[in-house]
């Protein structure tokens, strides 16, 4: 049997990248439809190196993918399973808000 570290890493490292409320707000726009980055400032309104900044954690936990064309940079939910995760978790924490 393989250690509880070992078995979970990879799970606490993608919910521990959306525990950031700008990071949980990029999946979920990122759910919808690839985005550049300017896009995804612009409709969050946060700076550029803030967003890359984030960009940058969601790309190492694995939940995006970034595609460069010239001087822009596209990014992507890595699959549809990220999508699926965060809409779920969302969906529950509207349903059922903090009191």
């Amino acid at each position: 049997m393989e250690p509880v570290a070992v078995t979970y890493g990879g799970v606490s490292e993608l919910f521990s990248a959306l525990a950031n409320p700008v990071r949980a707000a990029v999946v979920h726009r990122l759910s919808e439809r690839p985005r550049t980055v300017s896009e995804l400032t612009d409709e969050l309104e946060v700076s550029q190196p803030l967003m890359s900044q984030h960009l940058r954690v969601l790309r190492g936990a694995r939940i995006v993918t970034a595609t460069r064309t010239g001087r822009t940079t596209t990014y992507a939910l890595l699959d549809e399973h990220v999508a699926h995760v965060f809409l779920d978790a969302f969906t529950h924490t509207q349903e059922h808000p903090h009191d």
